[in-house]
């Protein structure tokens, strides 16, 4: 009898990671696909119109295309190899496994920093007070962009210490191998920084920018490109907030029953969605230029920079010179 009940739980196992293992494996491919041609759109889009240049959101916005380009090609891309297909290159190659994770984080908490400090900007842009609209200037944009890539490169310095890939019994495993240093990537770096701060602050800043521009006084004096760029910091507020809501709620309750005593199949469970939430995780990163789309001035900049784009190629291309000699009368 107890071996036909651990053959039926072993069946409904199998049946349940097969049922998310797919949507998991085509939710992947269309982050990925979406999000890298996204992503060289909003490329080309920025390099041509040259806002970035003269506006604190536009080059929050062009950076953060670079880091969210890293993330996709190198995290998506691995983590879709590993859930679709079973291959884990972390588990094969001990230089992989100490840098493919710390890479990844350090462009990804950068990404969220650069939101978090974009959505601030959009928020002193909007601004009643000129004073406050004045601190907005590209030059303290450079120095935050710097400073967070810096920062975000010395806090992933212990991992690479500490990640390592090892033997238990005979199955390779790459894991963190300090405790302390494990726990603080769970609860300060997963939990805190990547999850709660930036909801927190994009929140809280997206509601008192919504607040600003519902004054008509304070409309009137902003610019056509300011107005532009604020819009579409607020749609990628909305964005991070619904791809990464689900993420924070999967690690909160990953915390809260840490000590909770699991049978197989709950365990299963867990792990099937928790791999679907992870994948659907990074749609901040493949989603800003559906985000600035909505913008009918972004996508009037998108079409008249790809007509750009296209008559560069047109008119750098050589044709071969087929002109015949007539005879002469």
């Amino acid at each position: 009898m107890s071996s036909n009940n651990n053959t039926s739980i072993s069946l409904a196992i199998l049946q349940l990671q097969s049922a998310f293992r797919y949507p998991t494996l085509v939710l992947g491919f269309i982050l990925l696909i979406g999000g890298v041609l996204g992503n060289i759109l909003n490329i080309i889009v920025f390099i041509k119109t040259g806002n970035y240049k003269n506006n604190t959101c536009s080059l929050y916005m062009f950076v953060r295309t670079f880091l969210d380009l890293y993330v996709l090609l190198t995290g998506l891309t691995t983590r879709i190899l590993t859930t679709g297909f079973q291959t884990d290159f972390t588990l094969m190659n001990r230089i992989w496994c100490k840098t493919r994770l710390g890479f990844t984080d350090i462009n990804g908490e950068s990404t969220y920093t650069l939101i978090c400090l974009q959505a601030i900007d959009a928020f002193m842009c909007s601004s009643p007070s000129v004073a406050v609209r004045q601190k907005s200037n590209i030059r303290i944009a450079l120095y935050l962009i710097i400073a967070t890539l810096y920062f975000w490169s010395i806090h992933e310095i212990p991992y690479f210490i500490f990640q390592d890939l090892v033997i238990v019994g005979s199955t390779p495993m790459c894991i963190t191998t300090n405790t302390v240093y494990a726990q603080y990537r769970i609860y300060v770096s997963g939990l805190g920084i990547i999850t709660i701060t930036p909801i927190t602050v994009l929140f809280i800043f997206g509601f008192l920018t919504v607040q600003h521009m519902k004054t008509i006084a304070v409309t009137r004096t902003l610019s056509s490109l300011t107005r532009q760029t604020i819009s579409m910091a607020l749609f990628q507020i909305v964005a991070v907030l619904v791809f990464n809501g689900p993420n924070a709620a999967s690690l909160i309750y990953q915390v809260i029953t840490t000590n909770v005593t699991k049978d197989s199949y709950r365990l299963t469970v867990e792990q099937s969605i928790t791999s679907f939430i992870a994948t659907y995780s990074y749609g901040p990163y493949a989603s800003s230029f559906y985000c600035y789309c909505l913008s009918k001035k972004f996508r009037n900049q998108l079409v008249v920079s790809l007509k750009e784009v296209v008559g560069n190629v047109h008119a750098n291309q050589v044709y071969p010179n087929n002109q015949q000699s007539g005879t002469r009368t």
